[in-house]
């Protein structure tokens, strides 16, 4: 959603907890792992899906990862849900039957379709491999990749096609950053992250070689503080000429979250929008959401409401956030302006997204009048610095 500047000098941190699996541990105690469990195609539920290697051949294993069976390329499964689990089928036989499978990729190199039944989700290809489970009367699929490989297919997900290399060189750093400061966020679940939003959008395997180069550049760079922990790369679309901070809308501040006066983003796509909301609407928004009703003052304030620079909360005595307006009505920011007529309230807003961190369009428009990606980055994470993880080769 969804970038970083830093004019320090990349410093390389060999970490001398280098395991037979690979498994790293930055400063703060953090262990990273060499794949990662993303939850795909979350907040669906899909009852019928067909498996089909694209590259190399896959050994299907049951949860201890005892091989059951296996299965060539360009060969397909079909998984469909039952009252008791799911089931996989090949060629209309049943092969399994339960509620734990495991396709592992038994080649040097392994990708793999996953094309859900019916017309609203689209086939996808991933590197990897992918757990299934049934759990919640419901399929839930877990593609165990490398962190780079889930970096790649996140940058462009997040990112799109025909970029400056240097903004996915900076989207890379943060993707991967955020990652790996995010891997608790979904542990009760099974999982380190979901594939939406709410964690990063990834959508499968880029199949974009300037995003492969880029990430390949930045193999292992993350973004720290003065402690040299990783610190909340937060990023969104357009910030409309002037970030947030980070206390303005969460709970805490954080240093290297402060909120800056960025024109590069004001030319772009998302850097403008409009919306209307009728009175009556706002009027039960704030009585039913907030148990707010404004005196006559208080609605010729709001009625009003004029932000040349941001401010946070739609009522000068603070009692409703600009965050809850935007949820509730489907805005793009909190970063609007109104004029009223014949009891409509007319917005004009600025920026796409919550608005701290980094601007992506900002840091798209960055990239192209030659900013580096230490620049960029230092220019929305301040206080920050570029560390690349390299594990100690152990023989």
């Amino acid at each position: 959603m969804i970038f970083l500047h830093s004019s320090m000098p990349i410093k390389s941190v060999y970490i001398f907890t280098f395991i037979v699996v690979f498994t790293l541990k930055l400063s703060s105690g953090l262990n990273i792992p060499e794949t990662i469990d993303v939850r795909i195609f979350s907040g669906n539920n899909i009852s019928e899906f067909t498996f089909m290697p694209t590259k190399g051949r896959y050994l299907i294993c049951d949860q201890n990862h005892n091989k059951l069976s296996e299965i060539s390329p360009l060969t397909s499964l079909t998984i469909k849900r039952n009252q008791k689990g799911f089931e996989i089928l090949q060629d209309d036989s049943v092969i399994f039957s339960g509620k734990n499978i495991v396709l592992q990729g038994g080649s040097f190199q392994n990708s793999f379709l996953i094309a859900p039944s019916g017309n609203h989700l689209q086939a996808r290809i991933y590197d990897g491999d992918i757990r299934i489970r049934y759990e919640n009367n419901q399929v839930n699929i877990i593609n165990a990749v490398s962190l780079e490989s889930y970096v790649a297919g996140t940058v462009q997900s997040e990112s799109g096609f025909n970029r400056h290399e240097e903004f996915y060189k900076v989207q890379a750093i943060i993707i991967r950053t955020y990652a790996l400061n995010n891997l608790r966020r979904h542990q009760r679940e099974g999982f380190h992250v979901c594939d939406l939003v709410h964690c990063q959008a990834y959508y499968g395997k880029t199949v974009n070689p300037d995003i492969v180069r880029a990430v390949e550049h930045t193999r292992g760079q993350v973004v720290v503080d003065n402690r040299s922990a990783l610190i909340n790369t937060v990023y969104h679309a357009n910030c409309g000429g002037q970030t947030v901070n980070s206390e303005d809308l969460w709970p805490h501040a954080m240093d290297y979250l402060r909120s800056r006066i960025d024109t590069f983003c004001l030319s772009m796509p998302g850097a403008k929008w409009e919306k209307s909301i009728s009175m009556r609407e706002l009027r039960s928004f704030l009585s039913q959401k907030h148990k707010f009703q404004p005196n006559e003052s208080q609605w010729s304030q709001i009625k009003e409401l004029k932000q040349n620079s941001r401010i946070h909360h739609l009522d000068a005595q603070q009692e409703v956030h600009l965050r809850h307006v935007r949820d509730h009505f489907g805005l793009r920011s909190t970063f609007f302006s109104v004029q009223e007529q014949n009891d409509t309230l007319f917005l004009s807003g600025r920026g796409y997204g919550h608005g701290v961190g980094l601007c992506q369009e900002g840091a798209m428009k960055r990239a192209e009048h030659g900013h580096s990606l230490r620049e960029i980055l230092g220019f929305y994470y301040q206080n920050s610095r570029i560390l690349t993880l390299e594990p100690e080769v152990v023989f």
